[in-house]
């Protein structure tokens, strides 16, 4: 079964959790057009998925949220931000080592740090850890669980040659954590616990979207505006994208020099011909001209399903 076949009904068994976003003017409603958005993007390797992987709303979210990623880097949300604003504990793994020394001269196979690498902890300044939220194993809820986690995850790999000390191993809540620092430049011992965190690390992908819409930068807002980023998603090459992010003020400049309007939105895509957007892309793409052609082809799907009118 095909990866669009699986979404037929999806938004039934999840509508609680998406439909608190929707929007109440006319029109597609918010979870229809997050459903048209995933539909447009052929996931390589997806429908070799287990039957039912992608049926609840964090998956849908997740999916949706990189189609958003460059929007969501764009609209300057922080990952404290987040953090305070999630309903919920936001618990996270701190660890710090103080001393690690082999009793043997000879290499050793495996460290601490390579340990804690692999099991995705990210440094926050020498000798100082974190496992970002999404990351955290289930039942680290007590002085024993932790105990019997380090032993047998970090320390049972690590040659017993080596003499160690963790001052503290310790589960936290992010919400109840602050961080200060003024003046410093950013070095890599200057980082705070939540400058080291990324935001897509830190809530649930649903959680991220509710805070970008409620900037006004919704699944609607985006379409509307014409996000080439978004529109060139649906297809494009990584290179290709990221060409495009780099660029983006003077792919803009040009659209604005060859249309003499101060903005391009959707219906403008939808309606510009192929000679003008390769002109602005020139240079940032590999193959302007047929990617220009996608583009004005995603503009006016999204046009059409909006209820707008295109070129015949």
């Amino acid at each position: 079964m095909s990866a669009v076949k699986r979404f037929t009904g999806l938004f039934d068994r999840v509508k609680a959790p998406l439909s608190k976003f929707s929007s109440v003017t006319s029109g597609p409603k918010d979870e229809e057009l997050i459903t048209a958005a995933i539909q447009r993007v052929e996931v390589e390797g997806e429908d070799q998925l287990p039957s039912g992987a992608l049926e609840d709303s964090e998956q849908v979210y997740r999916r949706l949220m990189r189609r958003l990623d460059w929007q969501l880097k764009n609209s300057g949300i922080t990952v404290e931000e987040l953090v305070r604003t999630y309903p919920k504990e936001v618990t996270s793994l701190l660890l710090f080592k103080s001393y690690e020394v082999t009793k043997k001269k000879k290499k050793l196979a495996v460290t601490f740090r390579d340990r804690l690498i692999e099991s995705g902890f990210k440094s926050i300044q020498p000798g100082l850890w974190i496992l970002p939220p999404n990351r955290m194993a289930p039942g680290l809820d007590s002085q024993d669980s932790l105990k019997i986690w380090f032993r047998q995850r970090m320390a049972k790999s690590v040659s017993k040659a080596v003499d160690y000390v963790f001052p503290f191993i310790s589960v936290v809540d992010l919400k109840k954590v602050v961080s200060e620092r003024r003046g410093i430049r950013k070095l890599p011992t200057a980082r705070t616990l939540f400058g080291v965190l990324s935001v897509e690390e830190v809530v649930p992908p649903s959680h991220m979207y509710a805070t970008m819409k409620a900037r006004g930068l919704g699944i609607r807002e985006v379409i509307l505006a014409g996000d080439i980023p978004f529109l060139a998603s649906a297809f494009a090459e990584k290179e290709d994208i990221e060409g495009i992010h780099t660029n983006e003020l003077e792919i803009a400049r040009r659209l604005r020099y060859a249309t003499g309007a101060s903005g391009i939105n959707l219906e403008d895509m939808a309606n510009l011909g192929p000679e003008t957007i390769a002109k602005a892309l020139d240079g940032f793409v590999a193959h302007p001209r047929d990617f220009s052609q996608r583009l004005i082809v995603e503009a006016q799907y999204w046009m059409r399903f909006l209820g707008g009118t295109v070129p015949s």
